[in-house]
């Protein structure tokens, strides 16, 4: 299996290639070619790309490594730039797994933080700024999956969120954690996923959302970020399993520095 993966390598470190293709080029049957992209795609060592497969993040990620380079990841930098500007204990992006629960798809903490990581974690939707994010921005989508009824929202809040493009709220003990939200639109305007920032009231203010909210759509607005969602929201590959949360591949707990 090693072979035929190498193989595979072999036809696209020289472009991007259809499974049919690849299956020309190696010998391999196209059953096989699918099957061991989508364990490839899982393990971000590969991407699909209008139905071809292209060299995966991971290859960059792997091959900085080595040389000692930190991986050159625009969108990851984006997310540390935001955490070390806003003073939050973690900047985290979000999708929806199903109408009831969500997943942490990529997160920056400050290592010092006394936040456990949530990356991978399948969640149950709650009312907080998050799933108020989802709900705001899901309720103009006819048809679209949207988020369970069971974390009810007056139409008001909603009309409320969408105007300032944010939503805030707080948590912890005694509400001691400042929470901001912001939602990663495609070109439609579909959200796909959100962002968010946490961290102590002390820090990030009682009007977290007034202070932070503007830097949030900001990143959240970003070309490089909105292509990392869309990608983790991973297109199936034809004939191969649906990407699940095991496709999460990177965890950024970069240092603050200053």
């Amino acid at each position: 299996m090693l072979e035929k993966t190498a193989a595979i390598f072999d036809v696209i470190e020289r472009g991007a290639a259809s499974p049919a293709e690849i299956a020309e080029a190696t010998g391999i049957s196209r059953g096989t070619v699918f099957r061991l992209a989508a364990a490839m795609a899982r393990l971000g060592l590969v991407a699909h790309e209008g139905g071809r497969i292209t060299l995966g993040p991971r290859i960059a990620q792997l091959a900085a490594a080595g040389d000692g380079v930190p991986s050159a990841n625009v969108w990851a930098d984006r997310l540390v730039a935001l955490r070390d500007e806003t003073g939050a204990f973690a900047v985290r992006l979000h999708q929806l797994h199903s109408p009831a629960t969500r997943v942490c798809i990529a997160e920056v903490l400050d290592c010092h933080a006394p936040q456990r990581s949530q990356l991978g974690i399948l969640a149950p939707l709650r009312a907080d700024p998050v799933t108020l994010t989802f709900l705001t921005w899901q309720s103009s989508r006819p048809g679209g999956a949207g988020v369970s009824a069971a974390v009810p929202y007056r139409a008001d809040t909603l009309a409320r969120t969408r105007r300032r493009g944010w939503a805030q709220g707080f948590g912890g003990r005694d509400n001691c954690v400042a929470i901001v939200a912001a939602p990663v639109l495609d070109r439609r305007r579909r959200v796909v996923a959100v962002l968010e920032i946490s961290g102590p009231v002390a820090v990030l203010t009682d009007t977290p959302g007034r202070t932070h909210g503007r830097s949030l759509i900001a990143v959240a607005s970003e070309s490089d970020v909105i292509s990392e969602c869309l990608y983790r929201r991973g297109a199936p590959v034809p004939g191969a399993p649906t990407q699940t949360v095991s496709s999460l591949h990177l965890l950024t707990t970069t240092r603050r520095t200053g």
